[in-house]
């Protein structure tokens, strides 16, 4: 199958911030996805794009990864006190009180909705808690070296309501403003703590196929 016949998967990661200057754990682990996967005889292609933490790049990343009308948008962004993989169910629309990295506010601290209008929160149009459940299931291998590090049972995901009030709250939103259906937002932990950038990829990979088998669901109703 050639390139121009494969269905489009975008995943971005964020380039560093306050507090993680030096490499941004979501980006290191985009990055170590596959260029291609395949469910059931259809092959995906991935791209993988870096944004800055900004609202204005934002903005011009969620406008052009759309304009290209993929399959599905997986937003993944860094969380300091995260313990494991968070998927994300929903975002708030309220409270973008902080600065970008370019020193930029964001105009009455909310997002722009232009298909959604007011709304205060939007909801993942994917199973969410299957997503998790399933890739749980099948990370034995991913998280053993972190378990055997720290000595104590780990789980690679879990489901959460916290997208924060920051970009990735943002992004998510503007994502899902599109297409709820076809967007998801996955939080990593910092490199090492617990996994590595190689384990954190392959948990992300989990769920990016676990995002594919649902939406082949869907399509064959």
């Amino acid at each position: 199958m050639s390139s121009t016949e494969r269905k489009l998967i975008v995943v971005t990661g964020f380039g560093p911030f306050v507090g993680h200057e030096a490499v941004n754990a979501s980006w290191e682990a985009v990055q170590l996805l596959p260029e291609l996967l395949s469910y059931e005889g259809t092959d995906y292609q991935l791209e993988k794009k870096m944004v800055p933490v900004e609202y204005a790049a934002v903005d011009e990343a969620v406008t052009e990864i759309w304009q290209r009308q993929p399959e599905l948008v997986v937003h993944v962004g860094v969380s300091g006190v995260a313990k494991c993989v968070y998927v994300e169910k929903l975002a708030y629309n309220h409270q973008f009180r902080r600065p970008d990295n370019a020193g930029q506010y964001l105009s009455k601290s909310t997002c722009c909705l232009p298909y959604n209008g007011k709304a205060n929160v939007l909801r993942c149009g994917l199973n969410v808690d299957k997503i998790v459940e399933a890739v749980n299931l099948t990370c034995d291998e991913c998280v053993a070296p972190a378990r055997t590090v720290n000595n104590k049972a780990l789980e690679a995901t879990k489901a959460s309501k916290n997208v924060g009030d920051f970009l990735c709250g943002y992004i998510y939103l503007r994502s899902l403003d599109v297409d709820s259906k076809r967007t998801l937002f996955v939080h990593v932990p910092p490199i090492d703590k617990p996994f590595s950038s190689a384990q954190t990829s392959e948990i992300l990979s989990k769920i990016i196929m676990q995002c594919v088998e649902q939406l082949a669901a869907c399509e064959s109703q």
